[in-house]
């Protein structure tokens, strides 16, 4: 569970400096925020990393109904992607939505 054992979660929200939140990358590829599960857009599909830390009940729906396609991505591959979505059980599906541009990579 996110909720429990968060003290490498906060240690990684405590380096996000003037940002709103972090984008965890393990092992090269992108898994979710420190809140929510993450979908990229290349325009046309939505993708979801096969790999997040957490796979939520909201995201499970989201593959079942055939919204989002698990797909390892890694940071290089951002510029790749149009628009980043964030959401969970409390952050409905296209309510948290950005440019993918507006990502910056911190290490």
């Amino acid at each position: 569970y996110k909720s429990a054992g968060r003290e490498p979660l906060s240690r990684l929200f405590a380096l996000r400096g003037a940002c709103d939140d972090i984008l965890i990358v393990k092992q090269g590829l992108l898994t979710d925020t420190s809140i929510a599960n993450i979908a990229l857009s290349d325009g046309i599909h939505w993708y979801t990393p096969a790999h997040p830390l957490l796979k939520g009940t909201k995201r499970a729906e989201l593959l079942d109904k055939g919204i989002l396609t698990e797909k390892d991505i890694r940071m290089e591959e951002l510029p790749a992607y149009s628009t980043i979505r964030l959401f969970n059980a409390m952050i409905d599906w296209g309510e948290v939505e950005l440019p993918a541009d507006c990502l910056h990579p911190v290490f």
